[in-house]
């Protein structure tokens, strides 16, 4: 496994944790740090947070994983609304929240699929 670590992949491993992170500060402030511009705005940020992040997991992992970085995507998602249910007292969590969350990382896997798909039918083509 540690021969397959290389300068790239530590730098998707690094920005990863350095969206999650931005994803856990935000979620856990009093307030949200984004001025609300539009109703239902958060949903948007949910969407796009989490969508970034299953990219970034999946440039580490690579994108014959989408199904591992999507899966840790999710988990991220929920286990980021059970602690602002239970541990942070100034925030809620939303299922609503969840669900855009989990609309982000469903756009992201299908995104790569579909990159995924267009790349092997032009080396198919390409050989043929």
């Amino acid at each position: 496994m540690l021969k397959h670590i290389t300068t790239s992949r530590l730098i998707y491993a690094a920005v990863s944790l350095a969206i999650a992170l931005l994803i856990v500060w935000g979620a856990t402030q009093a307030a949200p740090p984004i001025p609300k511009l539009f109703a239902q705005q958060d949903k948007l940020e949910h969407f796009l947070a989490f969508g970034a992040l299953t990219l970034w997991i999946t440039a580490f992992f690579g994108p014959r994983h989408i199904g591992l970085s999507s899966a840790l995507a999710v988990l991220a998602g929920i286990g980021l609304e059970l602690v602002q249910a239970f541990l942070i007292p100034t925030r809620s969590g939303s299922l609503m929240d969840l669900l855009a969350s989990i609309a982000g990382v469903v756009a992201c896997a299908a995104f790569v699929m579909i990159c995924r798909s267009l790349i092997r039918s032009r080396r198919v083509s390409a050989s043929a």
